[in-house]
C-alpha cells in the first residue's frame, strides 16, 4: 500500500503496530509523536472475529484487546498530537453488530460463555460507547463511530473455506468500504459533528445500548483504570 501511494505521487510512511499488544501501541504512538508534531486524522480500523477464546500478549481476551482496548489505548496516547492540529478527527470503525451487543460487566472478557459473535458484538458496542465518552471529553476533536457495511476482508477468515469463497464473491471490496471512512475523515459536510454513529454514509442513531450514558461513563472509568 505504501509503495502504491508513492507510485501515484503521494507521501506515505509505514508505522507497524499490533493493536492487540499494549506495548506495541505505546511504542508506535511514541515513535509517531517523536517525528510528527500533530495528527490531523486518526482512523482506527483493526478488527477480528476469533473463533475460539484466545489471549493477547497482555493476557486480555483477544477480540476485546484488538477491537477495543488497543483502539482506546492508541487514541489516548495520540491526544496531544491530535489536539495540536487545527481541525482533528478520529474515525472509529465499528459495526452494525453493536446493535446486538451487551456489556457483560461482570465478565467483560468472557471467561464464561464465550462465543465469537458475542465477543465481537460486545467489542463494537464498547467502541460506540467509548466514542461518545471520548467526544464529550475532547470537544476539539471530531470523533465518530461508523459501520462501513459488510465488506469482503480478512475478518471473515473465521468462516469455513467454502463460506469465505462465497463472501469474497458476494460482498463488496474494501475499496467500497473505505468510502464512508474517507468521508468522515475529510469531508466538510461532517465538520463539527462528533459523538455520532454513521451507518455507511448515513448519520444513524446509536443502538439503545450505546446511548446509555451510565454505561459510557462506566466504560470510560474501566479504560482509565485498566490502561492507567
Amino acid at each position: 500500500m505504501v509503495d502504491e501511494i508513492r507510485a501515484h505521487g503521494g507521501t506515505a510512511e509505514l508505522l507497524e503496530i499490533d493493536l492487540a499488544s499494549l506495548a506495541s501501541v505505546a511504542r508506535a504512538a511514541a515513535e509517531f509523536k517523536g517525528t510528527h508534531p500533530r495528527l490531523d486524522v486518526l482512523v482506527n480500523n483493526a478488527g477480528i472475529i476469533a473463533g475460539k477464546r484466545k489471549l493477547s500478549p497482555d493476557g486480555h481476551e483477544l477480540t476485546w484487546a484488538t477491537n477495543f482496548l488497543g483502539l482506546a489505548a492508541l487514541t489516548r496516547a495520540l491526544v496531544p498530537a491530535l489536539e495540536a492540529a487545527d481541525a482533528p478527527r478520529v474515525v472509529n470503525v465499528s459495526s452494525a453488530a453493536h446493535e446486538s451487543g451487551r456489556m457483560a460487566w461482570d465478565d467483560l472478557e468472557l471467561e464464561r460463555g464465550y462465543r465469537s459473535w458475542r465477543a465481537y458484538a460486545q467489542s463494537k458496542l464498547a467502541v460506540n460507547l467509548w466514542t461518545r465518552a471520548f467526544a464529550k471529553r475532547h470537544p476539539k476533536i471530531d470523533t465518530n463511530a461508523m459501520h462501513p457495511g459488510a465488506i469482503a476482508t480478512n475478518i471473515w477468515s473465521v468462516l469455513p473455506g467454502f463460506a469465505q469463497a462465497l463472501v469474497a464473491r458476494v460482498l463488496p471490496p474494501a475499496s467500497k468500504g473505505a468510502i464512508p471512512v474517507i468521508r468522515l475523515a475529510t469531508s466538510d459536510d461532517v465538520a463539527g459533528v462528533s459523538g455520532h454513529y454513521f451507518n455507511k454514509l448515513k448519520d444513524a442513531p446509536h443502538a439503545p445500548a450505546a446511548r446509555n450514558d451510565d454505561d459510557a461513563e462506566r466504560l470510560w472509568t474501566y479504560v482509565e483504570t485498566t490502561l492507567g
